[in-house]
């Protein structure tokens, strides 16, 4: 049957309609331009504590499913976009009154200043929160985004008066000033109410002293008051003050069930902070990672690393059911050098820590607190029997008082001993028992998220996260 109109004008009808779809589906596709512009609602920076790359593998070992043949990715594995760089402002003095002070370019960070960086876009001296090196009061991201109406929580297993929680909400020359920080907790206000509206955490102690019950005025200002897990999960309020031990809380592998997780603690926190229909900032840090690598403890390290990666996975399910979510995952530094086999031999062994129900921690608690010997009570919690040596080694062990009543039993002689038996049979290597200044990881998903490729200064970090949540 011949056609009724001709060849050409059915190719030009073709053309023309090509022309009309490509139009359509460019204008509906956001532009590269558009999609940098679009900013998040909400923003949850997660900070693990003396997080860096080694610590982040071997909980990818320990986690792994042996039956699989390949190791398992963590969650938050496919959002490494790069690095944080964590050099802070240090300072090399000379003279008698020690005051004769040049910076020193290659000194390494600390919880205070590193924190202080992420929270008020500004670098400062090692030690300080929220103080410039000439003194001056830095203002951080929580006070910036309180003007705008944006709600706030802080939350850590470490006391809500440590260096990196209260970089978000302090400014003090000393990050030990433990009674001035907490005090600023309260009277550091936005329109006559505190700062800060969700604080999950430990440091009952610091808020609740004989000359000020911290707790009872921020009753009275009218905060939900919380001291265990179920009336945590129970909570209505918007605004909460959660705290669930006098000091720090006990590791993750240690606590009573009535003691919440960093998890519990990240899902009530952001339950509250949703409520707030301007949208919310939400610091959350995994604290005792950084104290189990201090002691050069690879189960503390282990059990405090997968503490911080199921409150990840919390941060990381809300984000993808509401796209209007930034997750950004860092850590303030490493620490004790960490390294993932020793001695010549190429290989890292997670299996010695899998089947342990607590930490080193604990059984030195238990040493300390009864009468049998070292290697008599860890051989009741360990999956492995003791050789005649480890228990030779192990019973050294001699009962001590804890020197840093702060950290429980971080430092007696039981407590090293044990973690030393562990380090051997992972092949765990340490070179320090402070911090050191290697790059640290860097995650993110959600809006903004593509401006933290690459390797990124802590402060610029700082500097994006308050660019994405901030009004112009």
């Amino acid at each position: 049957m011949p056609l009724n109109f001709p060849i050409k004008n059915l190719a030009k009808n073709l053309s023309s309609m090509l022309v009309i779809m490509l139009c359509i589906v460019a204008c509906s596709v956001p532009t590269v331009t558009q999609q940098a512009e679009k900013k998040p609602q909400n923003i949850i920076l997660m900070i693990g504590d003396g997080m860096g790359y080694a610590q982040v593998k071997a909980y990818r070992y320990y986690a792994d499913n042996p039956r699989t043949h390949m190791i398992d990715p963590l969650a938050m594995d496919r959002y490494l976009l790069g690095s944080v760089a964590t050099e802070a402002i240090s300072m090399e003095c000379a003279g008698e009154d020690n005051t004769a002070c040049v910076r020193d370019p290659y000194g390494v960070t600390d919880s205070a200043s590193s924190a202080s960086a992420y929270a008020t876009g500004e670098d400062t001296l090692v030690g300080r929160l929220g103080i410039s090196v000439d003194g001056q009061r830095q203002e951080n991201i929580s006070e910036k985004a309180r003007r705008e109406d944006i709600a706030v929580g802080l939350v850590a297993t470490s006391q809500v008066t440590h260096a990196t929680p209260a970089a978000f909400y302090a400014h003090v020359e000393g990050r030990s000033e433990a009674s001035a920080i907490a005090d600023q907790l309260y009277d550091n206000q936005w329109q006559g109410s505190p700062l800060v509206d969700v604080i999950l955490g430990g440091g009952s102690n610091d808020l609740q002293r004989q000359d000020r019950d911290l707790s009872a005025e921020f009753a009275k200002a009218g905060y939900a008051l919380v001291s265990n897990r179920e009336k945590l999960l129970a909570n209505e309020s918007g605004r909460v003050l959660g705290l669930f031990a006098p000091i720090a809380l006990p590791r993750a592998w240690d606590r009573p069930d009535t003691t919440p997780s960093l998890a519990d603690m990240t899902t009530a926190a952001i339950k509250a902070l949703e409520q707030n229909p301007e949208g919310f900032f939400l610091m959350v840090e995994g604290s005792q990672i950084d104290w189990a690598a201090h002691s050069n403890d690879i189960v503390g390290v282990v059990s405090e690393m997968e503490d911080f990666s199921r409150a990840i996975e919390v941060a990381l399910e809300y984000a993808a059911t509401h796209g209007d979510t930034l997750v950004v995952i860092t850590a303030d530094h490493e620490t004790g050098g960490l390294s993932m086999a020793r001695d010549d031999l190429y290989r890292w062994d997670p299996r010695p820590l899998r089947g342990l129900k607590v930490t080193p921690a604990a059984i030195s608690e238990e040493f300390l607190a009864g009468d049998e010997q070292l290697s008599v009570v860890a051989q009741r919690h360990l999956p492995f029997e003791l050789t005649d040596e480890e228990r030779a080694l192990l019973d050294e062990a001699k009962v001590e008082t804890p020197p840093y009543p702060q950290y429980g039993v971080d430092g007696t002689q039981a407590y090293t001993l044990l973690s030393l038996v562990f380090d051997k049979r992972t092949w765990s290597g340490w070179t320090s028992v402070g911090h050191t200044g290697v790059d640290v990881p860097l995650y993110a998903t959600g809006p903004g998220s593509e401006q933290f490729r690459g390797v990124i200064q802590n402060e610029v970090l700082g500097q994006k996260l308050q660019q994405l949540l901030l009004s112009d």
